[in-house]
């Protein structure tokens, strides 16, 4: 199934006047997001527009992709992406997912910058141990933006690439690569036999 998107931009003044600018792609109508995990569902209630449920989400910076559905005004947020939900169809032809737009751009000219560079900033926050931009809860620095964590069973590359919340380590192969997320902290060591003599 190929689905078609249309860009919009949400720009919209938060009650402490900072400035949220978010990009989306929109799906075809006659669509819904599924979740791959409950926890990823973190809104849902009725909104009267598309454009208020889109600045819902914008709003709240754990959200990554939302749904909403113009005849029944059901608004869903989700800390997601297409790595870890679908895109798929529904009964309702009124039903639209989007989705924001990421890139390194809105992450490399803050992150590890002092918190002035990232304040009212949805993409970043402010860490009160470092006082420096970092990835906000449930998501990773990467080297270049702040992907979402990733859960259990799902190939990782770092050490906190995995939901912590959830008990999850990326764990190590037998030749210290990183290799995917599990529960708990497992790591194999390759054991080397010396000689004697």
């Amino acid at each position: 199934m190929m689905i078609f998107f249309i860009f919009a931009v949400i720009a919209m003044n938060s009650p402490t006047h900072a400035i949220y600018s978010s990009k989306l792609s929109l799906s075809l109508q006659g669509h819904e997001f599924q979740p791959q995990y409950d926890v990823q569902l973190i809104f849902n209630e009725t909104a009267r527009s598309r454009l208020l449920c889109s600045a819902a989400c914008s709003q709240n910076p754990p959200c990554r992709i939302f749904d909403y559905d113009s005849s029944s005004h059901r608004c869903r947020l989700f800390e997601a992406d297409l790595t870890n939900g679908a895109i798929i169809a529904t009964a309702s032809q009124t039903s639209i997912v989007g989705s924001m737009i990421l890139s390194a751009s809105l992450y490399a000219s803050m992150y590890n910058q002092s918190c002035s560079a990232c304040q009212g900033n949805r993409y970043q926050t402010c860490s009160s141990t470092t006082n420096m931009c970092q990835c906000p809860g449930n998501s990773y620095w990467n080297g270049s933006m702040c992907p979402l964590q990733l859960f259990e069973n799902a190939a990782c590359s770092q050490i906190d690439a995995c939901r912590s919340d959830l008990n999850l380590s990326c764990i190590m192969n037998s030749y210290g690569e990183f290799t995917q997320c599990s529960r708990g902290s497992i790591c194999y060591f390759r054991i080397r036999k010396l000689k004697h003599g």
